[in-house]
């Protein structure tokens, strides 16, 4: 109610004294809105930054620039669209593993009842590779080891590196990876992009029934 009270005496005092508004020289009204600004800007604000996600800082910077160069309207669709976009990247990256004992059947020798498992969360794309390999520890694990997709996806080139040379840190120690739940084509894809073949040392398990369907994006 007040909201409309205002725009409505507004409207009138603007139409009613529209001559003697006219006779107000338009720096005068310039300095009114910078005093405006300043009582309504939240200096405070200020003190925020370096203690909030860059992209918040941004979005402010970015969303203060376009206000005073363009509008507000255009401002906040800005910073809504950015937001949005920051958000949606900041989700994609995120790549997470859960912890768990399987059973293995090695190409040759017995079976392994209790096997540690990493269970993958989360796309696998060129902006995840690097928390892909943090959660992984290498000298801290068994001899053989079960990395499995289920709940992931290979996207592109950079995640099937980013799958070999994890592998490569095994093998270095002397250690075996099992691939679990990859598409045909992402394991022929690891096959091609690694030098020579896969390694003995990555394994990869084929399940005509589980592995799911899907192709990796190759660079052109």
């Amino acid at each position: 109610l007040s909201g409309m009270a205002m725009s409505i005496f507004l409207a009138l005092g603007i139409v009613a004294f529209a001559p003697l508004l006219g006779q107000i020289p338009i720096v005068s009204l310039a300095g009114v809105m910078l005093l405006v600004c300043q009582s309504t800007f939240s200096w405070g604000s200020l003190r925020l930054v370096g203690k909030i996600p860059n992209l918040d800082a941004f979005i402010i910077a970015l969303v203060t620039y376009v206000t005073i160069k363009d509008d507000l309207a255009k401002a906040v669709l800005i910073g809504t669209i950015t937001s949005a976009l920051g958000f949606a990247w900041k989700q994609s990256t995120k790549i997470s593993s859960t912890l768990s004992q399987t059973k293995l059947t090695p190409p040759s020798g017995p079976t392994l009842p209790n096997v540690k498992t990493y269970n993958i969360n989360g796309p696998l794309f060129f902006g995840s590779t690097q928390g892909f390999s943090q959660l992984f520890r290498v000298k801290e694990d068994p001899d053989d080891v079960v990395i499995d997709f289920t709940q992931s996806r290979v996207y592109d080139h950079s995640a099937l590196v980013a799958i070999n040379n994890l592998a490569d840190r095994y093998g270095s120690m002397g250690k075996r990876v099992y691939l679990r739940r990859l598409s045909s084509n992402c394991a022929k894809m690891l096959a091609k992009v690694h030098k020579g073949g896969l390694p003995p040392y990555e394994v990869i398990e084929v399940s005509s029934t589980l592995d799911p369907v899907y192709d990796v994006a190759e660079d052109a």
